[in-house]
């Protein structure tokens, strides 16, 4: 036989067994040599991250999380620079998940989600939302300290005039907003709410009787003359995987930054919220029905087959809509596309 053959599938047999041993097989030797250190993830990218428990392997998470555990190179390959060996992987390490060989990454919602799974966001200050009643400002943004500049930007130094009995003190920090003009459905002629859309963060730095002067801490989008202000609450960059709503139908009503078309990656609302059983960190699926006509022109036999082709995760919830991010999507969306519960939680 071939030499070069042999070696070869020498090499493939101790790298199989190597992957099957995992983190079950990490010796006292190698504990003693790196005390106290366990590698983890840098989480820089959006994406949804496990967190390996006592036990994991490389092999069984590609099982769980793609259908087969053969795509364990693939795994390793997209936490590379956090993993130096595939045969040692440490609980408490953060592993990036992706869609890999056709499989479905984790938290999609076609099995229950699995401890220890979440999404990393890494704008989650910069997402807004849609409130039936507006919030109420702290203040409103009435200058600029350059008269010679129109686009108001970090660094910059600005002049706020406070809203009814707002203190504005020194070192209070603000999220910079502005809302639309109110949102009705097409369809029930309803009120939706009225979008609030994040567009930095400031700080006071001095407080006068009339007014407070601030610095722009951090610029998300252009901000202008007239935008307002609302208490700054940080949060979270980890948005917990938790087990969908049954029952739930809805639809998109629209991007957060005006989109005609949705893909992935956008940030969108849908019009169902907390008193529908919505929380942050759920997953919905995108549908489209297709119709088809089985019969004739005599006796029409119409019949719809449901199709997903996209999945949501929700990242904020008021009482009557969510702020959701398209975590997926096979194809375009648009205002109106309905969304739905996952098919094995329904």
């Amino acid at each position: 036989m071939n030499p070069k053959f042999i070696l070869k599938s020498l090499l493939l047999t101790l790298a199989f067994v190597g992957i099957l041993s995992g983190a079950r097989s990490v010796s006292h030797a190698a504990e003693a040599a790196r005390p106290g250190i366990r590698p983890t993830a840098a989480e820089t990218e959006n994406g949804y991250y496990y967190t390996v428990q006592k036990g994991d392997t490389l092999w069984d998470l590609s099982r769980r999380f793609s259908a087969t555990p053969w795509v364990w190179p693939e795994l390793w390959e997209e936490n590379s620079e956090a993993i130096a060996n595939p045969h040692l992987i440490y609980p408490g390490q953060k592993i990036r998940l992706t869609r890999i060989a056709g499989g479905r990454s984790a938290g999609v919602a076609s099995e229950p989600p699995v401890a220890g799974i979440h999404y990393y966001f890494s704008t989650s200050d910069q997402y807004g939302f849609i409130r039936k009643v507006p919030a109420t400002p702290e203040g409103i943004i009435f200058k600029l300290q350059d008269p010679g500049r129109q686009m108001i930007s970090e660094g910059d130094i600005i002049y706020v005039r406070p809203d009814g009995n707002a203190a504005l003190s020194r070192g209070q920090r603000l999220t910079i907003y502005r809302t639309f003009k109110p949102l009705i459905d097409q369809q029930t002629k309803e009120l939706i709410g009225t979008q609030h859309l994040l567009c930095g963060v400031l700080e006071i730095v001095q407080r006068e009787p009339q007014y407070a002067i601030a610095k722009v801490l951090e610029s998300y989008r252009p901000i202008e003359v007239g935008d307002l202000l609302m208490p700054y609450q940080r949060r979270s960059q980890r948005i917990e995987i938790q087990d969908s709503q049954p029952g739930i139908e809805g639809k998109l009503i629209l991007a957060e930054e005006h989109l005609s078309i949705f893909a992935e990656s956008h940030v969108v609302f849908i019009n169902q919220g907390r008193r529908h059983g919505i929380k942050p960190g759920q997953i919905y699926s995108i549908y489209r029905s297709d119709e088809h006509n089985f019969g004739n022109a005599a006796s029409p036999q119409t019949i719809a087959i449901l199709f997903d082709y996209g999945e949501l995760l929700v990242l904020h919830t008021e009482d009557d809509t969510s702020t959701v991010l398209i975590t997926d999507s096979k194809k375009e969306s648009h205002v109106g596309t309905r969304v739905r519960t996952p098919l094995a939680l329904r």
